[in-house]
C-alpha cells in the first residue's frame, strides 16, 4: 500500500473532503489530490499536520508500519467539588532539568581558598 492510498484512506474513514484537508493543512487541493495519486510526497512538516489531522502515526503513513505495543491508558484523577466533577490527566513522564546554581558567597570562598592555595605554593617555590 502506498501513502497515497494510505492518506485517502485515512481521510476517507474521518469523511473529510481533499478540499477540507487542504484548507486544515493550509495547502492547496491539488497538492492533496497528488499526493493520494502518488504524484508527489508530502514533506515532512506537512507528513507531521497530516498526521496530525488524521489521527494516525507518522511511521504508519510513511512506511505503512504500525506500533506493535498497546500505548499505555491515560491516568485520570477525578476531584470532586460541591457542584462539579473536574477531569485532570496525569502526565506520562515528568522530564525535570536543573541547573546546578551556586550561592555568589560560595564561589568568592572557592576563589578565596584557590587564592591563598596559590599564596602558599608560590612562597614554597
Amino acid at each position: 500500500m502506498s501513502i497515497g492510498s494510505r492518506i485517502s484512506e485515512l481521510r476517507k474513514q474521518h469523511h473529510i473532503s481533499q478540499g477540507q484537508l487542504a484548507k486544515l493543512l493550509d495547502i492547496s487541493r491539488q497538492s492533496v489530490s497528488k499526493w493520494e495519486n502518488d504524484q508527489a510526497s508530502p514533506d515532512t512538516l506537512n507528513l507531521i499536520r497530516l498526521a496530525d489531522v488524521l489521527e494516525a502515526d507518522v511511521e504508519y503513513l510513511a512506511t505503512g508500519r504500525q506500533h506493535v505495543y498497546q500505548p499505555a491508558p491515560i491516568v485520570i484523577n477525578l476531584v470532586e467539588k460541591p457542584d462539579r466533577v473536574v477531569v485532570k490527566e496525569v502526565p506520562k513522564r515528568i522530564i525535570v532539568k536543573q541547573k546546578l546554581r551556586l550561592n555568589p558567597v560560595y564561589w568568592i570562598g572557592f576563589a578565596g581558598f584557590f587564592f591563598i592555595l596559590g599564596l602558599i605554593l608560590g612562597s614554597l617555590l
